[in-house]
Parts: C-alpha cells; structure tokens; sequence
C-alpha cells in the first residue's frame, strides 16, 4: 500500500517537474480602451494555458502610461527586477519605437501586439527576437484601398479629405495613403494634427472648400467623439466618415453621433470561426460581457502562441522559445496565424496581414460589418446621415 501511496506521489512530482514555467513581462497602456481589452485577452489566454498543467505562466504587469516617458523605466523594471526573459506588449507606435533601444540592450524576446508603424519596424530590424503579430501599416493601406476602390467605382466618390495626427502611428504611412488614394483617381487634400489636442474645428473648417466626399482620419480614441461633433459644428457635410484610430471609444456606439460613421478593425464578436466563438464564450464566462475590441483576442492570440511554443520548446530558455515559437501554426479568431518575414523583409518573424481587416459602420448602436461584401452583415450606408 505504502509503495502504491509512493508511486503516485513520484508520477506527481515528476508531472510537477515536467511543468514549464515562465515568468512573462506584460507592458501595456492599461488605462486605455485597447490596452485594457489586451489584458482581458491576455489574462483569459493565461488561465487556459495554466489550466492545461502542462505550462505554466506568471504574468508581470506593468502600465506603459501610453507615453515612452514612462514606457522605458517599465521595461528597465522589468527586465532588471522583475527579472523576465518575455516581454508581451508595444501597443502604441510611438512607445514602441522608444521600447527599441532598450529592447535591444537588455535582449527579450519581444512579443508584440500592435505598433503598426513601419518606422517600427526599421527600429527593430535585425532584431532576431522580435515577433510582430500584428499588421503593418502597408498592409492597413492594403486593407483600406479595397474599400476606397469600392467608394470609388460603386459610390461615386471622388474627394478625400485626411486628418492625421502627427506622431509616429498617423504620419508614417501618409504619403503612401495619399499617393494610392490619387493612384485610384480621388483628389486629396491631407492636413496633420497635434496628438491629443482635440480641437480639430479650424482644419475642419478649411476642409469646407474642399467639399470632400470622405472625411478620412487617423488618431486615436479620444479624437473620435470630437471629430464627429465639430464636423457638424462647422458645416461640414462628408458622405462618409471614416475612422483609423486603433481602438474606439467604450460606449461610442450608444451615442447618436457614431451613427453612420465607418472604420476597419481586425474582429468582431460575430466573426464566423469557431476559434472566435470559443474566445466570445471564454470571454464572456470570465468577465460577464463579450468586447468589440479586437486588442483583445489579439492579447488572447498571443499568450495562447506562446504556450503552445513553451510547450513544444519544453523550456523557457528566450533563444529555444523563438525557434519554437518560429514554427507555430494555429487556428486563432482572426483565422490562421503562422510566423514569416515581413514584406519589407525587415523584420524576421510576421503574423497577420491584411487579410484579418473588415470594414465595419456604426449601425443602430453597434458596429455592422459592411465590407467585404462576402463578410457583411448589412449593406454599407453611403452618404450617412452626419
């Protein structure tokens, strides 16, 4: 009986030994729409991959303050005393690009989540542990083209007007916005903006002359709200607004104002795909509500990757982890996910492309897929009512 008691206490310890920990440095805007939903995502993934017994994960996390003023120390604290060897984050562009340098000096392996600018991926050039999950902005360009050739052929639409903000995340792809917009056959006229200051009325008000069948803008949450009321406060009349920021204001959908304004996200909770219907039943078991932020399957997708490259690595050495990682090939709710070069070749392993974009309307309080055709659930609404 003693050696029965013996014996199955050993199979445990062994099963204990066989476990793979890994302590994971988590760094994201935590205040912001996005970056609370990429947690949400994160932490959800984290419990799956723990519960399985076969890996386990303990997530480190800090708040990048959305600004490389508090982003940096962050990671120099993590990386100096929380002592990990895996960093999630890099939501922003321009924290990102100030996350390079000491990146690059303190060596982790560097999962990141969003940081669409392509001035990003010069920053992290040749760094060999840099995973970027998702798209970059020649393949957001890519996603919208699609959409604006449709504008162009089906809707008549000949004039763009663009509101950029001026950092790194609304500025780096400008010119090439500009230049395959004209390519179509628009006539654009392009106008920067001072990140987060909110009053857009006298930009909005020289784009009158312009009488723009698109107002186009590039920014953040926080710019969604104003835009839309002072493009009525000035008397200007678009056929469509259409939004880039990378997340969108909570509660945006309930107010009048979103209606008929457009955008393009990488997932909807009613995206058809049974990993999607897997991650909104998980999500909503978990925090009694499902999001329409697509940072959080994105959080979700990450920490599941890495799993399965813990997992398979059998150690969370950073070196064997990015060989394991390298050869992942999964299901995720955005559709299948594996690792190459970007297109630039710049960088060494690339999730997504602009294959997981749709453009999506703010339709009767919530947001309607619209385009692709094959993808929609309602006609898109073209003019809106602004």
């Amino acid at each position: 009986m003693k050696r029965g008691i013996l014996a199955v206490v050993f199979i445990l310890m062994g099963l204990a030994w066989a476990q793979t920990t890994a302590r994971v440095g988590v760094l994201l805007p935590i205040s912001t729409v996005a970056g609370k939903a990429a947690l949400y995502g994160l932490q959800l993934a984290a419990d799956q991959v723990n519960a399985s017994g076969k890996v386990k994960l303990e997530l480190v996390i800090a708040d990048d303050g959305n600004a490389a003023a508090a982003a940096v120390p962050a990671l120099t604290k993590l990386m100096t005393v929380d002592k990990v060897d895996i960093v999630i984050g890099g939501l922003s562009s321009g924290v990102t690009f100030a996350l390079s340098g000491p990146v690059k000096q303190y060596g982790p392996l560097f999962l990141c989540i969003g940081a669409a600018s392509s001035v990003v991926e010069q920053a992290f050039s040749g760094y060999d542990r840099f995973f970027h999950y998702h798209p970059w902005d020649y393949h957001n360009v890519a996603a919208a083209m699609e959409f604006f050739k449709y504008l162009y052929q089906q809707e008549g639409a000949r004039k763009v007007a663009i509101l950029y903000e001026d950092g790194p995340f609304g500025s780096a792809g400008i010119q090439t916005y500009q230049d395959q917009l004209k390519k179509v056959g628009f006539a654009v006229q392009a106008e920067p903006f001072k990140s987060g200051s909110g009053n857009f009325t006298a930009i909005l008000t020289r784009f009158k002359s312009f009488k723009p069948d698109i107002l186009y803008w590039i920014g953040y949450d926080v710019d969604a709200l104003p835009i839309a009321a002072q493009t009525r406060q000035v008397g200007l009349e678009p056929k469509l607004i259409y939004g880039a920021p990378p997340a969108w204001p909570a509660g945006f959908e309930k107010n009048n104002l979103s209606n008929d304004i457009a955008g393009m996200t990488a997932w909807l909770p009613s995206v058809a795909n049974n990993e999607s219907r897997k991650f909104v039943s998980a999500y909503r078991k978990k925090y009694g509500e499902v999001t329409d932020e697509y940072m959080a399957p994105m959080g979700y997708t990450i920490v599941l990757s890495l799993g399965r490259a813990l997992e398979a690595a059998g150690s969370a050495d950073k070196d064997k982890l990015a060989e394991a990682l390298a050869k992942v090939q999964m299901d995720t709710p955005f559709g299948p996910l594996s690792f190459k070069p970007s297109d630039t070749g710049k960088t060494k392993y690339q999730g997504f492309n602009q294959s997981i974009w749709l453009q999506f309307q703010y339709l009767e309080g919530s947001r309607r897929p619209v385009f692709p055709k094959e993808r929609a659930s309602r006609p898109l609404r073209y003019p809106g009512s602004y």
